[in-house]
C-alpha cells in the first residue's frame, strides 16, 4: 500500500504541476496583452502631449494675433473719430455759410420792391438758390 499511496500522491502532484503550468501559460499570455496595451497607451499619451503642445502654441499665436489686430483697430477707430470730428466741423461751417447766404438772400428780397426788372430776375434766381439750400438741409 505504500507503493500505491506513493503513486497516488505522485499522480496528484503531477496533476497539480500540470495545472500550475497551464495557469502560468494563461497568466503569461495575459501579461503579454497587458504589455501591448501599455505600449499602445504610452503612444496615445505621447500623441496627446503633442496635441496639447500644438494647441498651446496655437493659442499663443491667436493671442498675439488678437493683440496685433486690436492695435490696428484702435488706430483705425482713432482715425475714424478724428475724421468724424473733422466732418462735423465741415458740416457746421457749411451750415453757417448757408445761413449767411440765406440771410443775404432774405434781406435782398425785402429790398426788391425798389429794384428794377433786371434785378428782379436775379432776385428770382436768389429765391431758387434759397429754396435749394433749405431742401439740402
Amino acid at each position: 500500500m505504500d507503493l500505491v499511496s506513493g503513486m497516488i500522491v505522485d499522480g496528484v502532484l503531477a496533476v497539480l504541476l500540470v495545472t500550475a503550468i497551464i495557469v502560468s501559460i494563461i497568466v503569461y499570455k495575459r501579461l503579454g496583452t497587458i504589455r501591448e496595451g501599455q505600449a499602445q497607451l504610452r503612444e496615445l499619451v505621447d500623441e496627446l502631449n503633442r496635441a496639447v503642445m500644438n494647441a498651446q502654441s496655437s493659442v499663443s499665436g491667436l493671442k498675439k494675433s488678437a493683440v496685433e489686430i486690436e492695435e490696428i483697430l484702435q488706430a483705425r477707430v482713432q482715425k475714424a473719430s478724428a475724421l468724424a470730428d473733422e466732418l462735423g466741423m465741415i458740416t457746421e461751417a457749411g451750415n453757417n455759410l448757408a445761413d449767411r447766404i440765406e440771410r443775404g438772400l432774405t434781406s435782398a428780397n425785402r429790398g426788391e420792391a425798389a429794384q428794377p426788372k433786371a434785378e428782379k430776375a436775379s432776385s428770382k434766381q436768389q429765391q431758387e438758390i434759397l429754396a435749394a439750400l433749405r431742401e439740402a438741409r
